[in-house]
């Protein structure tokens, strides 16, 4: 849930922090209503809602229903159209029918066969009736260009005449959208559908620096067509979609990970942090390509047959499979070998992907020199390294928010410049390195209930410079929590809501890992002064603010953030980052050295901490030594247990 206030983002609800569910969907009318409290609106306020959705899943709306109705089909005298929409559309016709989509819902209280992997994205079915929710089928399919329904290889995509396309701007600038009537709590607003990887591109594009992009983007959808990714362009307040990608790799990678034992949800992030400890000893460049080029080689089912392909590897070589699935088995060489060579084809397939993507740059003679990049894949650290070193493109773009997290915030975005017309706003170097921090505001009298609540079970400390405190801890080789403000939009801590300690002591990955009750051998990231990133790593892009760039670990010092590998996912800090920036300077001046472990502040199978009293009763049931919320110093009274 976001708000745009003259086309400026000044908050951004995500609904797992506040339902404390990972990965959950839905839509609150109580969440709309904190949104536009927060943003100082009124109801009234509101020119245009956008909706959009995760491939699959259904538009629900859990509290009150009655106070937020969906429909497509065109609000009176806005005058905006899709080439969906016509004066005939009929919302009960089976050709508008067969466009929508979700079916999750009833996966979840039928308790099918997915029930264990799916009850967790919508807790709530534990305490509402189904027939007690409002739900409205999301718009998956949306209009297309002819030439789309061709079987295209990624070597076709490079012959494409791109200026042909663009030529017809007019016609393919509204294929994307949809026109929909919402009434939220008895007004009447004008709405539009937003498909899914247009928000993905929108939430990347509007948030860069440049004027004139490709946009590429792609997740775990099921190719073939637009729901697994796509190539648009942009330029200026517009984004054009050019044609699928057809990648299948964003799929395959999560379903490895679940077939390792690392269940669905979770399980790519925790791939990419287990490939490290293994070899690629299973990839096979035949198996590199989209949907088409697999089946052009005789591959029916790409994620099946890569994994029927692993394991018949496996055991020529003499390989013990026994391990697969127990996770606390994971180190062992099938796993680990597995794991490294979908990393490997997993970079592959993205470096090949790009590559015709520039070509066909090249080849309609468009000088374009930005990639921006969104969707779940470009979470994987490690790839966006090797295209920053070997793409074509000089600047690439990846937001924090690049997963499903920044759809809402992009479709704003892209309702604002693009269906309604306004200009592109012009980002400072300030304004881009504080994209993260839109969570909603934490007010002094919010924290303030959150001490009294916890009044008996701790100390309140009066200090006079809360970062030098934070950093003297930090020397002192103790864990502290560090809660500022308003909370990152994305799934990485950028230091609003981070868990710190002092990366010069090896077993302080371990004591993280333990606090954090994550598996041991799982990686941590270094936050470091910009200003000093040359000291200490390699390998990466001027700036790495948003922790999406792995380096190379120069420094012998640093024991707990070095990978098996020697690598780290680096975020460089500046004074736009917030406390983070001076709690490194000061513990530079303690210590030498201006780099930190930084980490989620999180519980185990949680999302980021959002509220104050969430951060005092983490503190209060873990080893946590200290917690700075909201510019206060707060430790457990030594009668409290732990």
């Amino acid at each position: 849930m976001s708000v745009l206030i003259d086309g400026v983002p000044k908050c951004n609800l995500i609904r797992e922090r506040h339902n404390r569910a990972k990965h959950s969907f839905g839509i609150n009318v109580s969440h709309i209503e904190l949104a536009l409290l927060d943003a100082k609106i009124k109801l009234e306020d509101i020119d245009m809602i956008s909706i959009s959705s995760t491939q699959d899943y259904e538009l629900v709306v859990v509290d009150r229903p009655h106070e937020l109705k969906l429909e497509y089909g065109a609000y009176p005298d806005i005058s905006f159209t899709s080439s969906l929409y016509n004066n005939n559309f009929n919302k009960e016709d089976d050709s508008f029918k067969r466009l929508l989509c979700g079916n999750i819902l009833d996966k979840v209280y039928s308790k099918n066969n997915r029930y264990d992997e799916l009850k967790h994205i919508f807790p709530e079915h534990k305490k509402i009736k189904k027939e007690d929710l409002a739900v409205t089928k999301s718009l998956l399919n949306f209009a297309s260009i002819d030439f789309w329904g061709k079987e295209l290889c990624l070597k076709d995509i490079k012959y494409i005449n791109l200026k042909e396309i663009l030529n017809e701007k007019v016609k393919i600038q509204n294929l994307f959208h949809f026109p929909m009537r919402i009434n939220l709590k008895g007004r009447d607003i004008p709405g539009v559908a937003i498909q899914h990887h247009m928000a993905h591109a929108a939430s990347t594009f509007y948030n860069c620096i440049s004027d004139k992009s490709i946009i590429f983007t792609h997740d775990g959808g099921l190719p073939p067509g637009p729901s697994c990714g796509m190539i648009f362009y942009g330029e200026l307040n517009k984004i054009f979609p050019i044609v699928p990608n057809h990648l299948f790799i964003g799929s395959l990678y999560t379903q490895v990970g679940s077939f390792l034992g690392f269940g669905s949800h979770g399980a790519a992030g925790k791939l990419m942090g287990l490939a490290p400890y293994g070899q690629p000893e299973f990839f096979n460049q035949d198996m590199v390509g989209n949907i088409f080029d697999m089946r052009s080689k005789g591959f029916k089912n790409p994620r099946i047959d890569w994994l029927k392909y692993c394991l018949r590897s496996a055991r020529a070589k003499g390989y013990d499979l026994d391990p697969i699935g127990n996770t606390n088995r994971i180190l062992e060489p099938i796993c680990v070998d597995i794991a490294a060579s979908t990393q490997k084809l997993f970079e592959e397939t993205l470096l090949q992907s790009i590559e015709v993507v520039s070509d066909m740059c090249i080849n309609n003679q468009l000088d374009i020199a930005s990639l921006c990049y969104a969707g779940g894949t470009a979470l994987n650290c490690p790839a966006n390294s090797r295209l920053l070193k070997k793409s074509a493109f000089k600047r690439i773009y990846i937001p924090p928010h690049c997963d499903d997290s920044g759809l809402s915030l992009g479709g704003a975005q892209y309702v604002y410049h693009h269906v309604l017309n306004h200009a592109r706003l012009k980002l400072s170097e300030k304004s881009y390195l504080s994209i993260p921090y839109l969570g909603l505001s934490n007010y002094e009298n919010e924290t303030n209930e959150a001490i009294k609540k916890f009044e008996d079970q701790i100390n309140i400390e009066e200090v006079s410079v809360i970062e030098e405190s934070a950093a003297q801890d930090l020397y002192e080789n103790k864990i502290i929590a560090w809660f500022e403000g308003r909370s990152e939009i994305g799934p990485r801590a950028l230091g609003h809501r981070s868990l710190l300690i002092n990366p010069l002591f090896a077993e302080n990955w371990e004591r993280m890992n333990s606090l954090k009750q994550r598996e041991k051998w799982r990686p941590f990231a270094p936050a470091v002064l910009e200003e000093d990133v040359d000291l200490y790593f390699q390998g990466l892009p001027n700036q790495s603010p948003f922790m999406l760039f792995t380096a190379q670990v120069i420094s012998n010092k640093l024991p707990a953030i070095k990978h098996v590998d020697g690598s780290a996912r680096v975020q460089t800090v500046t004074s736009e980052t917030g406390g983070l920036f001076l709690i490194l300077k000061k513990f530079k001046e303690f210590s030498g050295i201006s780099v930190l472990l930084n980490t989620s502040f999180n519980g185990p199978k949680e999302p980021i901490f959002e509220k104050p009293a969430e951060a005092i009763n983490f503190l209060l049931t873990t080893n946590l030594d200290t917690l700075y919320l909201n510019r206060k110093k707060i430790t457990r009274k030594t009668t409290s247990s732990k």
